[in-house]
């Protein structure tokens, strides 16, 4: 992936060079930009499919090949369409306007009146509105949170968790802010337990900065960590009702299959048993088998300790 990434950057400098230097050399296009011949000429060889949105005759750059690989000289024949500005489709625009509005949701002031601007722009070639939605809490938080990454600053949160039901204070040098399925989360070190975390937005209630300078620590998780924690847990099987197979879509299973009698079996994996303890008893009632059954154990003696509280004269 990153091979193609370079190609694209290469190549949107490149065509325009071609363009302005009619039979330019394959020799000095590679001298130009610091790469082989070979590099330039399959970067011509993909130029051929790519052009302006339709890739109908006249959209497409033409090259001529037969001249590249004879005489070793470029031509692009058809130069018109690459004057022409580029216009986004319906569907592009709004995918577009997506993704800054995700971002947004995450950045800081200057990012944020950029991205104003330019969704500003787009939204006046759209038929209509798009609104985007993220999990990625108090305005305030992320603005502590984001002058601390840029800053170098430790931060001590007070951090709502959700698996163990109880608030925390973390102190943390925080790396960095991004989005993933629809929420915010901060990637950060842990000072007191000497780890990486990551932590949802919506569930730091304070950031406040602690004064000392935040350090830099080796082994930050790639974006994908919690895929390869997922994959070293413990498989689980939940048997729901109809109206809670609603989890297979909400969270990463290995497995669903519909029984018979209308209920569902879903296959996961956990990390922290205590995750799984509050789903149970999130679901309640609606659960109707769990497989090993210790975390079920566990929640049905939770909830007959909640429901013992219930003074049985009111």
């Amino acid at each position: 992936m990153s091979r193609s990434i370079e190609q694209v950057a290469r190549m949107l400098s490149e065509i325009p060079y071609i363009q302005a230097h009619p039979g330019v050399s394959v020799k000095d296009v590679a001298a130009v930009f610091g790469v082989s011949e070979a590099e330039v000429v399959d970067d011509v060889r993909v130029a051929i499919y790519c052009g302006l949105p339709g890739g109908f005759p006249g959209e497409l750059i033409d090259v001529d090949l037969d001249v590249m690989d004879d005489e070793k000289s470029l031509y692009l024949n058809n130069p018109t369409p690459l004057g022409r500005p580029v216009r986004l489709s319906g569907a592009e625009a709004a995918s577009l306007q997506v993704a800054l509005m995700a971002v947004r949701a995450v950045a800081d002031e200057e990012t944020v009146a950029a991205i104003d601007s330019l969704t500003a722009k787009i939204g006046r070639h759209m038929p209509q509105a798009v609104d985007v939605r993220l999990a990625t809490g108090d305005e305030r938080v992320r603005a502590v949170l984001s002058h601390a990454i840029r800053a170098a600053q430790q931060v001590e949160l007070t951090y709502d968790g959700l698996a163990r039901g109880k608030t925390t204070h973390p102190v943390v040098d925080p790396a960095e802010i991004a989005v993933r399925d629809g929420a915010g989360y901060l990637t950060a070190y842990d000072v007191s337990s000497l780890a990486w975390r990551t932590y949802r937005l919506d569930r730091i209630a304070d950031a406040r900065p602690t004064g000392e300078a935040a350090r830099c620590h080796e082994g930050r998780p790639g974006d994908d960590s919690w895929r390869k924690s997922l994959a070293e847990g413990h498989e689980v099987q939940v048997v729901v009702a109809d109206r809670a197979a609603w989890i297979a879509e909400y969270y990463p299973v290995t497995g669903v299959e519909r029984l018979p009698d209308g209920a569902t079996r879903v296959t996961l994996r956990i990390v922290d048993p205590a995750w799984l303890v509050r789903l149970l008893l999130t679901l309640g009632p609606d659960v109707m088998a769990v497989a090993p059954d210790t975390c079920w154990t566990i929640a049905q003696g939770l909830a007959r300790q909640a429901l013992d509280l219930y003074d049985p004269l009111a």
